[in-house]
């Protein structure tokens, strides 16, 4: 049974820790090292992680000044003692077949990296998965369809929940400090790396999404970030596949519906002129998105109505889903 290291950026999650923690510490799979880097809290949040690291000889911790969430993750995977990286946000929890079921399609498919979907969660009281696991739908990607679907949200999403990586690929890839939508920035390199993934449709990373977070909250240029990460990605492209016009095409349908979250808070905050100029963009993409069968009717007509009128689209959204 190879060791897995999980790593958990810590920042002022005190209510939290109980459920992220708690659901390591039951995984069936128990050669594991938990890392627990807190990144400079101020509530009781390092002082837990100390209890939890006497309380159980798989957890080590890592006291910070306050970094950032990537600078706490590079941490982490400097400090893991093992070849296997999981990584857990302090607010989400895993299944407690997680980790045994990512191993497994590791060994299985003899890759380097494995992608399964997040679920998001209203609370933490969802219960686990409590079918066969080998029922599920798994399989592997070679690195071109891995990095379309990744940027259709098909199969492989770019969130750094519900993976395992090969240590190697986080090293030589960092995240990037000092901006948000980091996943999304660097997704792209570390599936680059890899000449096949393993993938499946298992929902086993629980994301819980906080009242207040980022995406749920007002405009803040901070949210700017989304599109750097895109430029990024339009580079990576770039670089590697300059005339595989299905490849950008993928990219530019990523751009349009992602962005969306910037586009709801620009309309929380009734900024609309701002918004203008993002439906000014978008028409750019009209083929990309309409004429395209990897993009369903919900989310053609959602682009439909932002074109036609913002106030129409901000109306209608909450019946879209």
């Amino acid at each position: 049974m190879e060791k897995v290291s999980i790593v958990i950026p810590v920042y002022n999650v005190e209510e939290y820790l109980q459920y992220s923690v708690g659901s390591l510490r039951q995984q069936t799979y128990s050669n594991i090292e938990i890392i627990l880097v807190d990144d400079g809290s101020t509530d009781r949040s390092g002082e837990i992680c100390d209890q939890y690291a006497q309380e159980d000889d798989r957890i080590r911790v890592f006291h910070l000044q306050n970094g950032g969430l990537s600078n706490a993750r590079n941490t982490g995977v400097k400090a893991a003692t093992t070849d296997w990286i999981i990584f857990l946000d302090s607010d989400d929890y895993y299944d407690i077949r997680a980790v045994e079921y990512l191993v497994g399609l590791k060994e299985q498919y003899k890759v380097d990296l494995v992608s399964t979907p997040v679920i998001e969660v209203r609370n933490h009281e969802d219960k686990d998965f409590s079918g066969d696991v080998d029922e599920k739908s798994s399989r592997k990607l070679d690195r071109h369809t891995a990095l379309k679907e990744m940027f259709y949200g098909h199969h492989v999403g770019t969130h750094s929940g519900g993976k395992l990586y090969k240590k190697g690929i986080l090293l030589q890839h960092p995240y990037p400090e000092g901006m948000i939508y980091e996943d999304l920035a660097v997704a792209y390199e570390h599936i680059a790396c890899c000449d096949e993934i393993a993938v499946s449709d298992l929902n086993l990373y629980k994301y819980y999404r906080r009242p207040g977070s980022i995406v749920n909250s007002s405009y803040s240029d901070r949210l700017l970030d989304f599109y750097k990460a895109m430029d990024w990605n339009r580079a990576y492209v770039e670089r590697d596949y300059p005339d595989d016009q299905e490849m950008k095409k993928a990219v530019n349908t990523r751009y349009v519906f992602n962005g969306l979250h910037v586009v709801h808070a620009l309309l929380g905050s009734q900024m609309y002129d701002q918004v203008n100029k993002i439906r000014k963009e978008y028409r750019r993409y009209w083929k990309d998105i309409l004429i395209n069968s990897h993009i369903t009717r919900k989310n053609k007509l959602k682009y439909l109505l932002l074109l036609l009128s913002p106030h129409l689209y901000q109306k209608v959204r909450a019946k879209l889903g």
